[in-house]
C-alpha cells in the first residue's frame, strides 16, 4: 500500500491542478496561455524522464530511487505551493514531474520483483484500480480543498496536502520497502532523452505560445531533423544491442505503429478536454473549485467502470471495434458538453456536467485498453517491457501537448465567447479522434505476434 501511495501522489497532481486553474491563474497574473504550461510542463518533463527513472531503479537501487523521487516530489510540491510568480510555478512543475519519473516505475517493478502468485494479481489489481479511482479522488479532494480555503491558503493548500504524504511515504519507505535490482541493466539513453524534450519543445511552444509570441512558431522547423537524428540515434543504439527510448523496431509493425498513434490520440484528447473544460467551467461559467472537481465524477467513476468491461467489450467488437465505438462515446461527450454550455451557459448545473463527462469517461476507458491491447499485441513477447515504457513515454507526452493544442484553440477563439472558444476546441479534438479512429478501423488486422 505504501507504494501505491506514491502512486496516487503523481496521478492526484494533476487533478487537483486542474479544479484550481482560475484561482492560480489569478494569483500568479497569468492567462490560459500560462495555464497551458502549468499543466503541459508536468506533463513534459514526466514524459521524458520516465524511461529513465526505471533504469536507474534497477541499476541504483528501486527503493533508492522510489525514496529520491517522492523526497523531490516533497520539495517541488513545497516550490508550487510558495510560487509567486509564473516562472517559479513552471520551476516546480518541472521538478514535479521529473521526480514522479523517477519513482513511478519503482511500483510495478518492485511488485514484480517481490510478490509472486496470488499476492502478485492482488497488488497488480490494486495499482490498477487506484489509477482509475485517483481521477474521482483528485477532482473530488481538489475541488473540496481549493474552496474551503483552510488558513487561507486557497489553491496552495492543493500542493501542501503533498507535503505530509510524501514525508509518511519516505519515513516509512525506509523501514518497509524491499530493495530490488534488476540484473544487466544497459544505460540511461540520454541522448533519446535529450533528443525527445527537444522535440517535445519544439512542438509545445509554437502551440502554446505563438499567438503571443510568432517566432516561436518557426521552430516548427526545426522538427522534421530533430525527429530524423533521433530516429537514426535510437535506430544505432538498437542495432548496437542497447535499450533506446523509443526503440524503432517496435513502428516497423504496421499495427503496432497503429496502436501507438490510437494510444496518442485517445491521451491528447482526454488531456484537453480535462483542460478546457475546466477552464471554461471555473472562469467563464463562475464554478467553485469544488463545483468544478465534483462535474468530473461521472468521468472517474465511467473510467473505472468501463476499464472493468473493456476486455469483454474488445472480445465482442474486436479490439478495432471497440475502439470505434469508445471514440464515438468520447465525441458524444465532447458536443454534449459544448451543447450544455452553449445552451445553459452561466445557469449550467453540476448535475447535467457529470453525466456529459460520463460519456467521456467510458469512451477514454474502451479506447485505452484497446489502444494497449493493439499495440503490445503485434510486438514480440523479447519488446514487450520495452514497449511498454515507449507507450507510457509517448502517453504522458501526448498529455502534454493535447494540454498545449486545446488551451491554444480555446484560447484563440475565446475573442468570440466562451461557447464559440469551447465547441472550437470540441471539434478539433473530436476531428482528430475520429480520424485516428478511422485509420484504427479500416487498418485490416494481422495475426498478433506471439514470439
Amino acid at each position: 500500500m505504501l507504494l501505491v501511495t506514491g502512486q496516487v501522489l503523481t496521478q492526484l497532481d494533476f487533478s487537483i491542478v486542474n479544479v484550481a486553474l482560475d484561482r492560480i491563474g489569478a494569483s500568479l497574473g497569468t492567462d490560459a496561455t500560462g495555464l497551458v504550461l502549468v499543466v503541459a510542463s508536468y506533463g513534459l518533463s514526466f514524459a521524458t524522464l520516465l524511461g529513465a527513472g526505471g533504469r536507474l531503479g534497477d541499476r541504483f537501487g528501486r527503493k533508492r530511487l522510489f525514496l529520491i523521487g517522492a523526497t523531490g516530489f516533497c520539495l517541488a510540491s513545497m516550490l508550487c505551493g510558495l510560487a509567486d510568480g509564473l516562472l517559479t510555478m513552471l520551476a516546480g512543475r518541472l521538478l514535479q514531474g521529473a521526480c514522479g519519473a523517477l519513482l513511478m516505475p519503482q511500483i510495478l517493478a518492485t511488485i514484480h520483483a517481490t510478490l509472486q502468485g496470488p499476492r502478485h494479481s492482488r497488488a497488480v489489481g490494486i495499482y490498477t484500480a487506484v489509477a482509475g479511482l485517483s481521477v474521482i479522488a483528485g477532482q473530488v479532494l481538489g475541488g473540496f480543498l481549493v474552496s474551503a480555503d483552510l488558513l487561507g491558503l486557497g489553491w496552495r493548500l492543493g500542493f501542501f496536502v503533498n507535503l505530509p504524504v510524501c514525508l509518511l511515504v519516505v519515513g516509512l519507505g525506509l523501514f518497509v520497502i524491499p530493495d530490488t535490482r534488476g540484473v544487466g541493466t544497459p544505460r540511461a539513453d540520454g541522448w533519446g532523452m535529450a533528443l525527445f524534450a527537444l522535440f517535445l519543445v519544439c512542438l509545445l511552444l509554437p502551440v502554446s505560445l505563438g499567438g503571443s509570441w510568432p517566432a516561436l512558431r518557426w521552430l516548427v522547423l526545426a522538427l522534421p531533423p530533430i525527429g530524423l537524428t533521433l530516429w537514426r540515434v535510437e535506430a544505432r543504439q538498437e542495432a548496437a544491442g542497447g535499450r533506446p527510448l523509443l526503440p524503432p523496431s517496435l513502428l516497423r509493425a504496421p499495427r503496432a505503429l497503429v496502436g501507438f498513434l490510437a494510444e496518442a490520440a485517445v491521451t491528447f484528447c482526454y488531456a484537453g478536454y480535462l483542460f478546457v473544460t475546466a477552464l471554461c467551467l471555473q472562469s467563464a461559467l463562475g464554478f467553485t473549485p469544488a463545483q468544478s472537481g465534483d462535474g468530473f465524477i461521472g468521468l472517474g467513476t465511467l473510467f473505472f467502470l468501463g476499464s472493468l468491461v473493456s476486455k469483454r467489450v474488445g472480445e465482442r467488437l474486436g479490439d478495432a471495434g471497440a475502439f470505434a465505438l469508445g471514440a464515438a462515446l468520447t465525441i458524444a461527450g465532447l458536443f454534449v458538453t459544448a451543447g450544455l454550455i452553449a445552451i445553459d451557459g452561466r445557469a449550467l448545473a453540476v448535475a447535467p456536467v457529470i453525466a456529459a463527462s460520463a460519456l467521456v469517461g467510458l469512451g477514454n476507458a474502451l479506447m485505452l485498453t484497446s489502444a494497449y491491447r493493439i499495440a503490445l499485441s503485434h510486438v514480440g513477447k523479447h519488446h514487450a517491457g520495452a514497449a511498454s515504457v515507449a507507450l507510457t513515454t509517448v502517453q504522458q507526452g501526448c498529455f502534454a501537448l493535447g494540454t498545449a493544442f486545446a488551451g491554444a484553440v480555446y484560447a484563440g477563439v475565446l475573442s468570440q465567447g466562451f461557447a464559440s472558444a469551447y465547441l472550437a476546441a470540441a471539434l478539433a479534438m473530436a476531428a482528430f479522434l475520429a480520424t485516428v479512429a478511422v485509420v484504427v478501423t479500416v487498418r485490416r488486422p494481422v495475426p498478433a505476434i506471439t514470439g
